[in-house]
């Protein structure tokens, strides 16, 4: 067997030769290919750009083509109409027009009213819902003014009317002075029943005996008086001042005027409306000048309010 006995550091440059002739080749070959791709892309993307742009031609050439089409045959149509045809149809051209610009004007009209329309019911819902609530407002303080009057109203049946009339006839019996000492010990309510039940000139002599705060106090009551199923609250409460009125008037006018300035004014006033003019005059000579002014204003407005009752109610019959 022979021996081949070899040199390996002879071979050494040959072998990095070749590798670093392959190494580069390679690259060569890669930035080549590279290359190569980028110039058939572009190539092909120019292609295919100068392939869309004919196809759009060709389409537009068609769209120009069939329009052309269109018009030759629509002149050639019309070279068939006499001048007279042509006339009629460009009459009826200019009618249909003008019935278009017409409804259109007419649709925009309506659409401008249909706004108008909807922003005035917006205005009125809003008008309602106020007036809505001014009318709560309204309907809870008449409520609230029919609770505090419901509250101030001294109720009694028919069986306890014919016990207070029995109480009123022992009581004018009495004495004035000593009829009103016995009754400013009583209750309220109970003197100004017991007082409502008595003749206007007895009523009037004990009411004097009292002093004015107090005699003011049972008037007050006596206003507010309120038989069961006898009479409406508003008639009664008339009824009830007219008994006011007839005591006053028998009372002395000094006293009288002393007892009026502890009412409230609006009892006092319609009090004095219900006198007769000898015994006002006398109330209104007893006080001052201006005083007597505004008390004849207002009593003036009461006759005035109730003389138009009257008219109203004689008319309604």
């Amino acid at each position: 067997m022979i021996k081949i006995k070899l040199d390996i550091k002879k071979f050494v440059p040959h072998l990095l030769f070749l590798i670093i002739f392959f190494s580069v080749s390679s690259v060569v070959m890669i930035k080549l290919k590279t290359g190569i791709q980028k110039k058939m892309g572009k190539s092909y993307s120019a292609k295919l750009i100068e392939i869309e742009e004919e196809y759009s031609k060709r389409i537009n050439n068609a769209k120009e083509s069939a329009d052309q089409k269109k018009t030759t045959e629509a002149v050639r149509e019309l070279k068939g109409f006499s001048p007279d045809e042509i006339r009629k149809y460009q009459q009826e051209l200019r009618q249909r027009i003008e019935l278009y610009e017409k409804k259109a004007a007419l649709l925009e009209k309506n659409e401008k009213e249909i706004e108008a329309f909807k922003a005035d019911v917006e205005d009125r819902k809003n008008e309602i819902l106020t007036m809505r609530k001014k009318l709560d407002e309204k309907l809870m303080l008449i409520s609230k003014a029919r609770i505090d009057l419901d509250r101030d109203l001294i109720v009694f049946d028919e069986t306890e009317r014919k016990n207070v009339k029995r109480l009123a006839g022992i009581y004018a019996s009495m004495e004035a002075l000593k009829a009103a000492k016995v009754l400013n010990k009583l209750n309220k309510d109970t003197s100004a029943k017991v007082l409502t039940g008595m003749v206007s000139k007895k009523s009037a002599k004990i009411l004097s005996e009292l002093d004015p705060s107090g005699a003011a106090t049972i008037s007050e009551k006596m206003k507010n008086l309120q038989i069961v199923n006898r009479e409406d609250s508003e008639t009664l409460k008339e009824r009830n001042i007219k008994k006011l009125a007839a005591i006053y008037q028998k009372i002395e006018t000094e006293k009288a005027v002393s007892i009026m300035k502890e009412l409230e004014n609006d009892t006092s006033i319609s009090i004095l409306s219900k006198m007769n003019e000898k015994s006002l005059a006398r109330i209104l000579e007893f006080v001052e000048t201006d005083e007597a002014s505004k008390l004849t204003e207002e009593i003036r407005k009461i006759m005035k309010n109730e003389f138009q009752k009257n008219n109203d109610g004689l008319e309604g019959a």
